[in-house]
């Protein structure tokens, strides 16, 4: 959760705010307006699968049929072995 919430915070602006700030030092200033909490209660975070597969399955039970999964962190491969061995095996 700390992770997403540094690097990735302004996914959790409001409305269009994301779409109207015209400079990074813009996104930079909204992103601050982003709790921890706001990031926790919206992005599956940690390595806890059902809490991925619970986020997952909600989309392909809305009817989609492409769901694009990413690692906000540093530990790519990890992130690759779990989907692997634990997401897709759970999602077939």
């Amino acid at each position: 959760m700390e992770t997403a919430h540094r690097l990735w915070p302004t996914e959790h602006l409001p409305g269009e705010l994301a779409q109207i700030l015209p400079t990074p030092a813009h996104f930079e200033q909204a992103g601050e307006l982003v709790t921890r909490e706001e990031v926790s209660q919206n992005v599956p975070c940690g390595n806890d699968t059902e809490e991925h597969l619970t986020a997952l399955r909600a989309y392909v039970d809305a009817g989609f049929d492409e769901v694009y999964i990413g690692q906000i962190g540093a530990d790519q491969d990890a992130f690759f072995a779990a989907s692997r061995d634990e997401l897709l095996p759970a999602l077939r």
